[in-house]
């Protein structure tokens, strides 16, 4: 195994299991805000809009739909949450500029918005592996996942999530938080930091796929330590999906043999 080669490995990992999809599970307890700072709709009609963002399933008429609530209700508390449904809409179409745009105007309303930042964070981190990233696009990564974090331990759970769920919630967006902390430290070449990143992923998500072991596989790799290399190899390919199991079986063949 070489260097040159961890970036298509990695994306080849992310194809296979994105870092995305842990992540993503934020949304299902809605917009986390807190409850003194929830947004709300001054009129029925401009209600009425938003309702209709929330409900339509197709990505195009979601798009459309927020484009006339925005034309319809400049300045509206409901902004930000409008434009984290397009944001979504655009990434269900793979359209990472659009959804990255559109993603920061919803910062622009709701600055510590967590269902936004852990959606931008993970889908800029795959990106950054996708070819010569932007500049910019590690640093911002590393950004909105700092913001994660801090807005993690600052939220309030949902009145309809117990304690206990919360919990879990939170251990799962930690992790996810983490995991892009060390792909970007990857992307620098900083194995030490990656190392530390995506060990506590692991740590934070149990049980965590197969796809966080080959990540950290790959630190360890950049690092030239292929003892751990190959212990995280292998739990990858015992843990699995099979894509992921495919791919560290592969890279086991590749290590370079113990000497007698």
């Amino acid at each position: 195994m070489v260097r040159n080669k961890l970036s298509k490995w990695l994306l080849s990992a992310a194809m296979a299991a994105g870092i995305g999809h842990a992540i993503s599970l934020a949304a299902q307890f809605g917009p986390l805000f807190s409850r003194s700072q929830a947004p709300q709709a001054k009129t029925q009609q401009e209600l009425d809009q938003y309702l209709k963002i929330i409900t339509d399933a197709s990505p195009q008429t979601i798009i459309a739909d927020v484009d006339t609530f925005a034309a319809q209700f400049p300045g509206s508390e409901l902004s930000g949450t409008a434009y984290q449904y397009k944001m979504h809409a655009y990434e269900q179409l793979g359209d990472f500029p659009a959804m990255l745009s559109t993603g920061q105007l919803a910062l622009k309303s709701q600055p510590d918005n967590l269902n936004t930042l852990m959606a931008l964070a993970p889908a800029i981190a795959n990106r950054i592996f996708q070819g010569p990233p932007a500049a910019h696009l590690p640093a911002l990564a590393e950004d909105y996942a700092h913001r994660a974090l801090e807005g993690i331990e600052k939220t309030k759970p949902p009145r309809q999530t117990s304690l206990e769920q919360w919990a879990a919630q939170k251990q799962r967006m930690q992790s996810g938080a983490h995991e892009v902390l060390g792909l970007v430290a990857l992307k620098r070449g900083q194995p030490s930091v990656a190392t530390s990143e995506l060990q506590q992923s692991i740590q934070l998500s149990p049980p965590p796929d197969g796809s966080r072991y080959l990540r950290l596989a790959l630190a360890f790799a950049a690092a030239g330590d292929f003892r751990k290399t190959e212990v995280n190899l292998r739990r990858a390919a015992e843990l699995g999906p099979d894509a992921v199991r495919q791919l560290a079986m592969e890279e086991i063949a590749k290590l370079p043999k113990a000497k007698p």
